[in-house]
């Protein structure tokens, strides 16, 4: 370490201009914008200016160094001026409890030795960072720092997210909270509907847009449902596949999903030998075109940490109001810039079976009928009709070389499946058999999205 505070604030000024450039801001040193005073840096992306201020001293930034960069701001002539102090020995409990109370004198972000370190390995990650500080002090009231402890997430109750519409019944027609099944790891879920993104007007394909995220636990997780739902990108009827070492558990809707999730102690407790974390894969449809995943690993422990967590989108093209994916990645911290990306393949992969396929039923989906009910009451007309089929895999345990090639290898350990139905009938008049019509899928960068078609 170099003995002289001022040599390091010198050495830390050149290390900051370097990792904003890298970062793609437009940086000028020694900046006249708050004349007469000096300003170590000066970096600008888009309409924001940022007055940065480098300190490395041997003790933390105190309140002294806070008013210094206010009073600056208040020399700047735009008002879209945002303040950036960087301490490498951090700051008082003094200084950032003022920083919070006197954040209606424009905004300061600070930055630890945490957190320099972070961006200064990632700098494409230095935007982000630095709109969820200013996100969290304008709104919220809070000091983002690295060092300090994250604010506990309210535990949002399942509630407050929809239900769904349909229903799980098993073959004697009593109703089921998901469907269980044999079987194993693979990050697959079984759809209703899978909307095909090549399919629009003009030439061209869809395209994909794959984003790490980071909700550090399971309440981070429901909170994300919570924010898409705000965002209106939560249907009546997403789709969901919870995945042990040895089971699956199968599922229709949000609120659903957030109950199963909870319960993950009931729903292992007959398990042996579980695996130390499961598997989720999420599916639901978007506004306008389109779908999106998220899967995630959680750990089963009571802290219920998170590992891996995408959100992958598949979209008919790019679209022409970015704000809403804006606001949507910097809510969930997303972890790097991410791009729209053309599919080079179809976006949609199907396959019609050269011999029937006779299933065996052990379950039903079930939907009400579009009419409302005291029309279908009137009018004689059913109230509940069957949309889908609980079916055993009649693919499951055979050899891969017998089974079609088109079959999806990742679903073969399920010793079920969820169909759609093909010819939709009443509930209380089931037929006497059925078939495997089809099946199509879809994959996005860490799940597989198939959709069984049976008829009868």
């Amino acid at each position: 370490m170099l003995p002289s505070a001022h040599k390091r604030g010198y050495q830390l000024e050149v290390l900051l201009e370097q990792l904003f450039r890298r970062a793609h801001f437009r940086v000028d040193r020694n900046a006249s914008i708050a004349k007469p005073r000096q300003t170590d840096l000066v970096a600008r992306y888009g309409d924001t200016w940022y007055l940065i201020e480098a300190k490395w001293h041997n003790e933390p930034a105190a309140i002294d160094v806070f008013d210094a960069v206010r009073s600056r701001m208040e020399r700047a002539a735009s008002s879209a001026v945002v303040g950036v102090i960087i301490s490498v020995n951090g700051f008082t409990e003094s200084a950032v409890e003022d920083l919070r109370v006197r954040r209606d004198r424009g905004p300061i972000l600070l930055f630890g030795e945490a957190e320099l370190t972070q961006v200064l390995s990632t700098p494409r990650s230095l935007v982000n960072v630095l709109q969820l500080k200013r996100e969290e002090l304008i709104t919220h009231g809070r000091v983002h720092l690295a060092a300090a402890p994250k604010p506990r997430r309210r535990r949002r109750p399942a509630m407050d997210l929809p239900g769904a519409e349909a229903r799980l019944l098993d073959v004697d027609l009593l109703p089921l909270p998901y469907v269980t099944s044999g079987g194993g790891f693979g990050e697959f879920v079984f759809v209703e509907e899978l909307p095909d993104v090549d399919w629009a007007f003009g030439s061209g394909s869809g395209v994909s847009l794959e984003a790490p995220v980071r909700p550090y636990d399971e309440d981070g997780i429901v909170q994300m449902l919570h924010g898409l739902n705000s965002m209106g990108w939560t249907s009546a009827g997403p789709r969901w596949n919870i995945q042990q070492s040895s089971a699956n558990w199968h599922g229709v809707g949000a609120r659903e999903f957030v109950e199963a999730l909870r319960a993950w102690k009931k729903r292992e407790e007959s398990l042996h030998n579980a695996h130390h974390s499961e598997q989720v894969s999420y599916f639901d449809t978007c506004q306008g075109g389109g779908f999106y995943t998220l899967t995630a690993s959680i750990a089963n422990h009571r802290f219920r940490t998170v590992y891996n967590c995408y959100l992958s989108f598949q979209l008919p093209g790019v679209p022409v109001d970015l704000q809403p994916i804006r606001h949507l990645f910097e809510q969930f911290d997303a972890a790097a810039f991410s791009y729209f990306r053309p599919l080079s393949s179809p976006a949609v992969i199907r396959h019609h079976p050269m011999e029937r396929v006779p299933l065996e039923v052990v379950g039903y989906v079930v939907s009400h009928s579009d009419l409302e009910l005291e029309q279908a009451h009137s009018s004689g007309m059913p109230t509940e009709w069957v949309t889908g089929l609980v079916v055993r895999n009649p693919h499951r345990g055979e050899d891969r070389r017998s089974t079609s090639k088109e079959w999806p290898g990742r679903v073969q350990e399920s010793e079920l499946l969820i169909c759609a139905l093909r010819s939709h009938h009443p509930l209380d008049d089931p037929k006497a058999a059925y078939h495997l019509y089809s099946w199509e899928y879809a994959r996005t960068s860490e799940a597989l999205a198939l959709r069984p078609v049976a008829d009868w």
